[in-house]
């Protein structure tokens, strides 16, 4: 009786799915689906934030500006383009929006808290400057604005360039841009964030620029 001989090959095996083809395989650590929107929602993190943003300010320095009711469809679908290549995470148009509304209301604050006597913006370590009892004076009164003592806002200037308004100047001088009161904005359900952001607990001992 003869022997059948086995084959030394491999096995073959399915490829596996990769974030271009297959979008309900994203990373479960950087979204989910919330159980009565079935919306996905996105988990962002500071690299995704540089890869939006980025393509935000080169829509900016295109000319390309805002719609009167905010970033345009072609504006968003560049951001998503951009996040989706950089990161292999695929994010919705209600997802970039949802998270341009986080980043919005946090220049505000800065802004808000730039125009206070005392308080100052220091390039270098991305912080708002202040003495001790500026900052305890201030969260006496506007308690929500204590995190920026240690919150660092790394991505200032480009949020300037995309939120700012016309009195840019240099290489981002860009017209037709609204100035942004300090907004309230309810947390969406599209957007989930994480602990990206850099909280430095060392004393301000670097330079101030008074605003």
């Amino acid at each position: 009786m003869a022997h059948q001989q086995q084959s030394s090959a491999a096995p073959i095996r399915a490829p596996r799915p990769t974030y271009a083809s297959y979008t309900e395989y994203i990373d479960t650590n950087n979204s989910q689906v919330h159980p009565t929107t079935k919306i996905r929602q996105v988990r962002w993190n500071d690299e995704m934030d540089g890869f939006m943003i980025t393509a935000l300010v080169n829509q900016v320095l295109a000319g390309h500006k805002r719609s009167d009711n905010g970033f345009t469809s072609f504006q968003v679908s560049k951001a998503i383009e951009s996040v989706t290549k950089g990161c292999g995470v695929v994010v919705s148009d209600k997802n970039v929006r949802a998270r341009l509304k986080t980043l919005k209301k946090e220049y505000a604050e800065v802004n808000q808290l730039l125009s206070i006597s005392g308080f100052g913006w220091e390039s270098e370590t991305r912080r708002i400057t202040a003495d001790s009892l500026a900052w305890d004076d201030l969260v006496k009164g506007k308690p929500e604005l204590g995190k920026w003592r240690t919150k660092l806002c790394r991505r200032y200037d480009d949020m300037e360039a995309i939120f700012g308004n016309d009195t840019a100047t240099g290489d981002r001088a860009v017209s037709g841009f609204d100035n942004f009161s300090p907004i309230q904005v309810d947390e969406s359900l599209n957007e989930v964030d994480t602990p990206n952001e850099e909280n430095d607990p060392s004393p301000n001992t670097s330079r101030k620029r008074n605003a």
